[in-house]
């Protein structure tokens, strides 16, 4: 992927809604729905997107998050569904692990 550059800040956040927007539209149909999301940092938008991941917990999807080169990706294991759901900065916890 040398054609591909990639820069920050780094927001899930606004992609998150608009996939969220995308599986609404399909409205109860059969298909289920994966997001591939490659980042190459921190994400800057963190309680926007844990908020945004738990309103998609309740729809046919799921999320894969994949970090890469060799930023410091720790903060994203909060995302991680090992253990316990995700909740957002309100308390909501997720449907069920998307992520």
């Amino acid at each position: 992927m040398p054609q591909i550059g990639l820069s920050g800040p780094t927001l899930f956040a606004p992609l998150l809604r608009e996939f969220e927007r995308y599986v609404k539209q399909l409205n109860g149909q059969t298909n289920y729905q994966i997001m591939l999301l490659l980042t190459d940092g921190q994400i800057c938008d963190m309680p926007q997107t844990k908020a945004a991941i738990v309103d998609l917990s309740s729809l046919p999807c799921s999320i894969i998050i994949v970090g890469v080169g060799n930023a410091d990706f720790s903060s994203m294991d909060e995302l991680d569904g090992d253990g316990a759901l995700l909740r957002d900065d309100r308390g909501r916890a997720c449907a069920r692990d998307i992520v």
